[in-house]
């Protein structure tokens, strides 16, 4: 790699966010990259925010960092956006724990995208904070992000009927199904 090329882990932080919150993304760079895995393949996923393409990372890797340490609850909120795309799911659960009511525009695709999770354990965590959720912010990211909502609850009824089916029968009362009819009525 060319030593003036920023690292993978880098540019997959500062593409997460929108330009005019890149300060968000360096702030998570600043205190992520010591325990990032900078090998791990990434890909992304595309939304919309404030006019403005962002790609989440599908995944990252944080090998020297659990669900149970302590400096997680010293990390900013950026931060925890990032590490709620772990491949740990205890780690998103934990960071979706901390994130979930977060009501600014550039953490919306990645509490919503937590709802695409296979894990319910962290979509739980995201349809029982709901009712403190920003609606107008929420209706928005959906009203400009309909293609990427569809993705989610495509993946969302994918782990339900391959996983959840026994413990949610109607396909209604899975946690990120009844999330999405939420935040979709929300848009309406």
């Amino acid at each position: 790699m060319d030593r003036f090329s920023p690292k993978p882990f880098v540019d997959a932080a500062r593409a997460a966010f929108p330009i005019a919150n890149r300060h968000k993304a360096e702030e998570a760079i600043l205190h992520l990259t010591p325990w990032v895995d900078d090998t791990y393949r990434k890909r992304s996923l595309g939304f919309d925010v404030l006019g403005q393409s962002v790609q989440l990372p599908t995944r990252l890797d944080f090998p020297r960092l659990s669900a149970g340490d302590g400096r997680l609850s010293c990390l900013p909120e950026p931060a925890l956006c990032l590490i709620s795309r772990a491949t740990d799911g205890f780690l998103r659960q934990r960071a979706a724990t901390s994130i979930a009511t977060l009501r600014a525009e550039w953490a919306a695709p990645f509490v919503s995208a937590l709802l695409g999770d296979y894990v319910v354990e962290v979509v739980e965590v995201i349809c029982e904070a709901l009712p403190q959720f920003d609606q107008a912010l929420y209706a928005n990211f959906v009203r400009e992000n309909r293609a990427a909502v569809r993705r989610i609850r495509a993946q969302a009824t994918s782990y339900w009927a391959a996983y959840y089916r026994d413990r949610f029968p109607e396909k209604r009362d899975y946690p990120a199904l009844r999330a999405l009819h939420q935040m979709e009525t929300w848009a309406a």
